[in-house]
């Protein structure tokens, strides 16, 4: 099996490959997508105007100017090359939750690559449709957190060896985007600090190329973000501190497509505070007991439609948002004592360096219009992030049968319990028409089928794990490391569906907009001449701003080149 695990592990990564790849050919182009492929398409003579805009505008130059080639010929490139971003974001999210210097070959690399893979084919299409199927987003939030994980796991374990590559990751980071510029730097901080004074591994006088030049990139990027601001302020659209506060409560902890993250995170947790390396400290036991309780009522809180879960309004309860913050509190405490746990063991200081920075980088949104505060793609980067944290816990207990059964039933009964199900039902009609044999068409039945397969298999757990039992027997030892394996297939089928669904959705959209495209290169073929049949395609959360095909907007004109009085007609 050691001998095939390369191979295998070539294998999950070609298949997960080769499934993104499935999905990209029904990927277009979307809102902000087509400013961009319009002004590529005025040539290079153009570019340094661009590049003078995008500097005022938001300071995000180089990002900008990268879309600005990557969709000069529209979607085709993007189709290849995100695909192989995410390939390249799994192996690092992989080596950086196996890595632990106590142990040279880590046990944990396959199951943290499988774990990768699946994160992303499961990510709620809410949060995915724009962080990673929208050109604009990916390039403003998954690529430069693809660039800021390689420069934390790079800096940390080789800051002399890579230093060309890594000066010039942490000006290209500084002055990607805010956050993940604020990311870069919180990662030269920190690990400045860890290596210089607290191991003393390096000099402090190793990083200081690194923040001259964070400091000359983070400087481009504020004089863009400045001018945005004055503009935002112009435009009357000010930050109001509670209103952000509030939205990014909701969107990283108390929202539906949060909630699976944020629960897997806290079970994790209780797991590692009552793990035998920590659970003879009483105060573990004490904070795992009480994060416990703290779970079980944030999934009261969450799954109860009656509730309301803005800290603000008069509406609200006064218990409910004790009972709220209570949570946060002890939610964000306990994700810094366990990763700094870790930490003072010497395992992997990733976890904390990234807790710190997945919080901080939210917390520099309180700066920001709530807009996009309630934004899940600036919730992306710290997911991101926290991510680590989860791959190396299901890594360290894949062989725990309460640990898995507990996190089977977070990722696969609360997407369907009723208050999910209402809330995203319009997700499911495209899929249901497609295959209508599918579970989805009968939630109800399909709960109760989840509930009672929990059940059996807990029954089975107690029985295989007591202590002393008269069915302890050579075959249920065998049987205990099967039923590992079953819950982990069992939870590979359930995302491999999840992610069939998102397909099938992309598929069905992509139809009239395949048309569409055909029908634009049969209308220049004629001299852009004559009238445009086009259809309507539907809006939906398998793209993003679909709605611009029945408006025909001035800007998709300019992006496909038709005449603005060209007379347009929708088919029925």
């Amino acid at each position: 099996y050691r001998a095939f695990f390369p191979s295998l592990s070539l294998v999950i990564l070609m298949t997960f490959f080769l499934a993104q790849l499935w999905l990209h050919q029904y990927i277009f182009l979307y809102a902000d997508d087509l400013y961009y492929s319009r002004d590529a398409q005025y040539g290079l003579n153009y570019l340094p105007y661009f590049i003078i805009e995008q500097l005022n505008l938001n300071g995000r130059v180089w990002v900008a100017t990268a879309m600005f080639f990557v969709l000069k010929h529209q979607i085709y490139l993007f189709r290849i090359l995100n695909p192989i971003i995410l390939l390249l974001t799994v192996i690092i999210l992989a080596k950086m939750s196996s890595f632990d210097e106590k142990i040279e070959k880590t046990p944990y690399w396959g199951v943290s690559l499988l774990c990768g893979c699946l994160f992303f084919l499961y990510l709620p299409l809410p949060i995915a449709h724009t962080t990673i199927y929208y050109a604009a987003c990916a390039f403003n939030y998954l690529y430069p957190m693809t660039l800021a994980l390689l420069y934390g796991y790079w800096l940390y374990t080789a800051p002399l060896r890579r230093k060309i590559p890594l000066l010039f990751l942490s000006f290209f980071l500084a002055s990607s985007t805010q956050q993940v510029g604020m990311i870069g730097i919180g990662y030269t901080v920190m690990i400045a600090i860890y290596l210089s004074y607290m191991i003393k591994r390096f000099p402090i006088s190793t990083f200081i190329p690194y923040f001259f030049l964070q400091l000359i990139g983070y400087t481009i990027l504020s004089y863009g973000s400045f001018q945005r601001l004055l503009s935002e302020k112009a435009a009357g659209n000010e930050a109001a501190l509670g209103e952000v506060v509030s939205e990014l409560i909701r969107t990283n902890i108390f929202s539906l497509p949060a909630a699976p993250f944020v629960a897997l995170i806290c079970l994790s947790c209780i797991f590692w505070l009552w793990h035998r390396d920590y659970s003879a400290n009483p105060f573990n036991r004490f904070l795992g007991f009480a994060l416990s309780l703290a779970t079980i009522g944030y999934l009261y809180l969450l799954l109860n439609e009656n509730t309301l879960l803005q800290l603000q309004g008069e509406n609200t309860l006064a218990l409910v948002r004790i009972a709220a913050l209570a949570f946060i509190l002890i939610y964000l405490f306990t994700i810094l004592y366990v990763s700094y746990l870790f930490l003072r063991r010497g395992q992997t200081p990733f976890h904390f360096f990234n807790s710190i920075n997945a919080i901080g980088a939210q917390l520099m949104l309180l700066v920001v219009d709530a807009r996009f505060a309630a934004a899940y793609k600036v919730m992306f980067p710290s997911l991101l992030l926290l991510s680590v944290f989860i791959f190396y816990s299901i890594a360290t207990f894949r062989r725990n049968f309460f640990y898995l059964v507990l996190a089977l039933s977070v990722i696969t009964l609360l997407p369907y319990s009723p208050r999910f199900f209402s809330h995203y039902h319009n997700l499911f009609p495209l899929y249901t028409e497609l295959l209508p044999w599918y579970p989805l068409t009968g939630e109800v039945r399909f709960v109760g089928f989840l509930v009672t397969l929990i059940v059996v298999l807990v029954i089975i757990l107690v029985i295989v794990s007591a202590p002393n039992t008269p069915f302890k027997t050579k075959l249920l030892s065998q049987g205990k490391k099967n039923f590992s394996y079953a819950l982990g297939v069992l939870f590979i089928l359930y995302t491999l569906a999840v992610f069939s669904q998102t397909i099938a959705g992309y598929y069905l959209v992509s139809i009239p907009q395949n048309y569409n495209l055909q029908a634009i290169a049969s209308y220049h073929e004629k001299g852009r001449e004559g009238e445009l049949v086009l259809k309507k395609v539907p809006v939906s959360y398998y793209g993003y701003n679909l709605g611009n095909w029945q408006t025909m907007p001035h800007f998709l004109k300019e992006c496909y080149k038709i005449k603005e009085d060209t007379p347009i007609r929708y088919l029925e």
